[in-house]
């Protein structure tokens, strides 16, 4: 069985006898399918105010009830940026602008028994109106906190903790 998704057949062939290939593969010696489970892409969004920058509050598993920043996986053909701008409206119903690239870390998301290995991008950037901001079904609330009062333990995802360190340590507005 493959670890990281749990593979116990060849996903093109159904054959029983799936080897390991280096840290993050499976090879199939019935058919010769190869498999590599590679690193994944996210962006999430500081989105600063003057009152501090925008979190959710996670309504879905992984981490129901943590809270993260507004953000999701890169779909094929998606650059990080339009990424997180559909990313923001999907879950804000908010338009962000002056996006800046503030860094990012690796991360490791469980769902369903299958183990994602990400590199998780981070923006600094505003929002076009908050007056259109609402949570939409993946967001049971939003809240606003200066960054120095956020609890990093209430915090879903190791690289999200990372990049709130490192947008604290930066020195960045809406302190």
């Amino acid at each position: 069985m493959f670890l990281q998704t749990h593979f116990t057949f060849c996903p093109k062939c159904g054959g029983r006898k799936i080897l390991p290939l280096r840290e993050n593969g499976i090879q199939c010696p019935d058919c010769g399918y190869v498999y590599f489970h590679n690193c994944a892409s996210a962006v999430s969004a500081l989105i600063e105010t003057p009152q501090g920058i925008v979190l959710i509050q996670r309504q879905l598993a992984p981490k129901r009830g943590y809270f993260d920043l507004p953000g999701g996986f890169v779909d094929y053909g998606e650059s990080l940026e339009e990424a997180l701008a559909r990313e923001v409206r999907e879950e804000l119903n908010v338009e962000i602008a002056n996006l800046r690239y503030l860094g990012s870390f690796p991360n490791v998301y469980t769902f369903k028994k299958v183990t994602y290995f990400t590199t998780d991008a981070f923006f600094t950037c505003s929002a076009v109106s908050l007056h259109t901001m609402k949570p939409k079904e993946e967001v049971s609330r939003i809240i606003i906190r200066k960054p120095r009062r956020i609890d990093l333990k209430r915090i879903a995802f190791d690289s999200t903790q990372n990049a709130i360190r490192k947008y604290r340590a930066a020195g960045k507005k809406a302190r």
